[in-house]
């Protein structure tokens, strides 16, 4: 299987029913190159140049439940600030990533120190 660790754990996910599995399989299989980066608040100016970043590097956002599999993908849901995107190759993501860096001090909750 292609892609990332984060697209194998998103395949190998327990959604509750098949159909359910399929549609996430459906959505993410044209970007299997899978990354939780920072993007801060959905809609903040961070989230809305990363998207206007990637489509100027990459055309249009992939679309593959209406039949439109393009070269990367913004997951729709973003925790603390932390959100999924995919794309179509290794060399796109790593691309987005470098150019993307969490600001200094911003960590994933996850991994944070606690207290």
């Amino acid at each position: 299987m292609t892609g990332t660790d984060l697209y194998r754990r998103m395949c190998a996910f327990n959604y509750g029913d098949a159909e359910r599995a399929a549609v996430m399989r459906e959505v993410w299989d044209p970007t299997p190159w899978m990354v939780e980066i920072y993007t801060g608040q959905c809609g903040d100016e961070r989230d809305r140049e990363m998207q206007r970043w990637c489509h100027d590097e990459f055309s249009g956002q992939s679309w593959a439940l209406h039949g439109r599999p393009a070269r990367w993908l913004r997951g729709s849901v973003t925790v603390h600030g932390w959100t999924w995107y995919g794309f179509a190759d290794q060399a796109g993501m790593g691309r987005f990533v470098a150019h993307w860096p969490a600001p200094e001090g911003v960590r994933q909750p996850d991994t944070a120190p606690a207290g």
